[in-house]
Parts: structure tokens; C-alpha cells; sequence
């Protein structure tokens, strides 16, 4: 059971669940039915702009829906409130297409959702529809019965809640609200610096690892990569035509299942770290790193292509695969729980600065090793660092009017 945290103090609790045969066939009947009903309100409001000029009102599909249900027994049997969120859901992209318009950008119009990627279902009121048994072994689902789940942690009371599937497993999402626990002060900070050859390097010298769970299964992945060609035939455009044979989806969701096991040992990796650096510390202080920036492609244009682009794509690829931002964000959100104070500082020559003088040079960065060229200070580069981004936390820079933010260095 994991859970995950989205900035308000709202926790989304993840169960394992295992249907029978006859429930997933339910389940998979109502994924059709409310992609089906998408698909149809969304083409309904298309036809009566385009040959009317007419924009549909929602409470006017939501009367149809009505007599639908009425009249087509496969819309009848699901849930009302998850073809209520579907058609929520349909308001949402449209509000979202026209801020975007608004704001002078050209966005993309709603687009019709195939099976491939509609893979849950939505219970606006999940304490009304979704009921648990005595001891949390079974969760009551409208329309497919009582479903067993994993054992663990008790599911605490809760709000919206989601039915989702992923590589043919089925999972229930809760969402609930919960109190800060604020932990017992320790009277102590930490600045952190994230990077490759370790994965977090704390002020006080601690070293954390980083487990690399990607080059650690890259040779399954491979494999099973391998496996999926072999099976795959394309014509001579490339475009594949046995998208739906029964061998080939079976490669696709082997494949499928080792990429999702090696992002489970990294996120049970960074959860562990994450809460052993909230426990420790009353103030952490982090890098406000620009990850999107950092790991953006060298490939260029073909009027300008770029250069050392197989060198970028294997940094690119070394630094998702240590996961800055989700050890940012687990951090973040552990933090909030547990009432202490997280800063994010300005990471510019954090690595050029030495932790004793605060003198910036480049020269005194040798590798791995920190010898400060003015007052020899000598340290792991990386600990210094993450002595620069606790300064930094403890003295904010005052930023003089006109100026750009952040501490003003003299570089040498």
C-alpha cells in the first residue's frame, strides 16, 4: 500500500486489488462503457458547434445521460456517479482548451480517448459507493461485487476514490485528508546537493547511494525489448500490423511489467531516504534545480544540429534514473507531514563555492575533491556543496534593487 502526497495535505492511498475473472470482466465492461460515453459526449459537443454554432451545456448532457440509462441497459448497469465524473471530466479538458485560447496560446482541441488510454474509473462520492468489510479484506464495488485487496495498512477515511488499471493489474485509489504529525524537534539542519556518483550528499558528511535502478535491470529491460521486435512486424513505413495479436501483447506487457518493477525499487529506494532525512532534521535545505531545463535534449535542428548529443542523451538518462524530482517531491511532502521547514535555494556555483570563505573559483573544484585556491579548505565536493545550500538556507542574500536574485558572488 503506498501513498502519495499532492500539496494540501490530501493522501492517495494505493491498493493492490485482485478481481476474479468475472469481476475483471465487469470491471473491463464499465472501462468501455464510460470511454464510449466520453467519446459520444465529446463528439455530440463537436456536431453542434460545427453544424450549429452551438455550444452544448452540461447539465444538457447530463438529461441525456438520464434517458440513456433508461433506454440502453449497458449504461444502466454502471455506476451513475462514474458517468457523472466522465462527463466532469469532459468539462475539465474543454476549460482547459479555452484558458489556453484565452491566453493567446494554440492548444490542442479535446481528443477522442482510445482503449489504451483509458484506464480508470472515477467515484466522485467513493465513502457512498465503495464499502469495505470487517477487517478491510474486501472492498463492495457497485455492479461487480465484493473484490479482495491486499492486506496492509488500514485505508482511513476518505473522499474521491478510483478504480485503476496498469499492465493488467487493478488497483483502488483513495483519497483522504489527514492531520500534520508534527515529529519531535531534533535541533539540527541539513543542506542537501543531489548528483550521479551519490544520490544525496548532506551537509553533516553523510553520503547516500544511489542504486541506479535502471542500469540495474537495463539487461532485462533489453531483453524483453529484444523479445517484442522479434514478434513485431511492420510494413515498410514502420508502422506495425500485428498491434493486436495475442503473442505481441503479451511481449508489450512483460516489457511493461520489468520498466515497472525498476520504478518501484526506485520510488521504495527514494521513500526510504526521504523519511530517514525528515526524521533527522528540523530544517532541510535543497537545490531549486530546474530538472526539465537540465535534462532537455542536444539533438538541435537540422539546420542547427547539436553537438555531443550521444554524451547528453547518457547524462539525460543518468539523471532520471537517480530521480532528482521525486526525491525533491517525497521530501516535500514527508516535510509537510511532519511540520518541519524546507527551503529551496539558488543553486548557481553552489559547486564553485567554498563552504569556509565563500570564495568562487572553478579551479578549486578537482574532481571529486574541494581545495578552496584561497583559504585551502579541502573537502568532498559534494559535502561542500551541501554546506554552500545550507549557508545559503541559514543567511538569505539581500538582494539589492535591480539586481538579480540570489547571493552576489565576486567569481574569480
Amino acid at each position: 500500500m503506498a501513498s502519495r502526497f499532492d500539496g494540501q495535505l490530501r493522501w492517495l492511498h494505493k491498493v493492490r486489488l485482485y478481481p476474479t475473472c468475472t469481476q475483471e470482466r465487469a470491471l473491463v465492461t464499465m472501462l468501455r462503457v464510460t470511454r464510449e460515453l466520453y467519446n459520444a459526449s465529446l463528439q455530440q459537443r463537436r456536431d453542434a458547434w460545427t453544424t450549429r454554432r452551438v455550444s452544448l451545456a452540461s447539465r444538457e448532457q447530463h438529461a441525456q445521460l438520464t434517458e440513456l440509462r433508461e433506454a440502453d441497459p449497458r449504461f444502466a448497469a454502471v455506476y451513475r456517479e462514474c458517468q457523472d465524473a466522465v462527463l466532469h471530466r469532459l468539462d475539465l479538458a474543454f476549460a482547459a482548451f479555452f484558458r489556453r485560447v484565452k491566453r493567446g496560446e494554440t492548444p490542442g482541441y479535446p481528443r477522442f480517448k482510445p482503449a489504451a488510454r483509458w484506464n480508470q474509473l472515477q467515484f466522485p462520492h467513493g465513502d457512498r459507493a465503495l464499502k469495505f468489510n470487517t477487517g478491510q479484506l474486501r472492498v463492495c464495488v457497485p455492479g461487480v461485487g465484493a473484490i479482495r485487496l491486499r492486506k496492509g495498512r488500514a485505508v482511513p477515511e476518505f473522499g474521491r476514490a478510483f478504480l485503476v488499471t496498469k499492465n493488467g493489474r487493478w488497483y483502488a485509489v483513495f483519497e483522504a485528508h489527514r492531520a500534520p504529525l508534527p515529529l519531535p524537534a531534533t535541533g539540527c539542519s541539513a543542506g542537501i546537493d543531489r548528483g550521479i556518483r551519490v544520490l544525496a550528499a548532506l551537509s553533516d558528511g553523510t553520503m547516500i547511494g544511489n542504486i541506479r535502478s535502471g542500469s540495474r535491470r537495463r539487461a532485462v529491460v533489453e531483453r524483453h525489448q529484444r523479445a517484442l521486435d522479434a514478434v513485431t512486424h511492420k510494413d515498410a513505413g514502420g508502422r506495425v500490423f500485428n498491434r493486436h495479436e495475442r503473442i505481441r501483447l503479451a511481449s508489450v506487457r512483460r516489457l511493461a511489467r520489468a520498466k515497472e518493477c525498476e520504478a518501484n525499487a526506485r520510488r521504495d529506494w527514494l521513500h526510504k531516504v526521504s523519511r530517514g532525512i525528515v526524521q533527522r532534521f528540523d530544517r532541510i535545505a535543497l537545490e531549486a534545480l530546474r530538472l526539465r531545463s537540465m535534462t532537455r535534449s542536444a539533438k538541435g535542428t537540422l539546420e542547427a544540429p547539436g553537438v555531443g548529443v550521444r554524451a547528453k542523451a547518457g547524462l539525460n538518462r543518468a539523471l532520471l534514473d537517480a530521480g532528482f524530482g521525486m526525491l525533491a517531491t517525497l521530501i516535500r511532502e514527508k516535510a509537510a507531514n511532519a511540520a518541519r521547514t524546507l527551503i529551496e535555494v539558488d543553486a548557481r556555483y553552489s559547486s564553485q563555492t567554498c563552504a569556509a570563505c565563500g570564495y568562487v573559483c572553478k579551479e578549486s573544484r578537482e574532481g571529486r575533491r574541494f581545495t578552496c585556491v584561497r583559504c585551502g579548505h579541502a573537502a568532498d565536493a559534494d559535502v561542500n556543496a551541501a554546506q554552500v545550500i545550507l549557508l545559503r538556507a541559514e543567511s538569505p542574500p539581500k538582494r539589492a534593487p535591480g539586481t538579480a536574485r540570489g547571493r552576489q558572488y565576486v567569481a574569480a
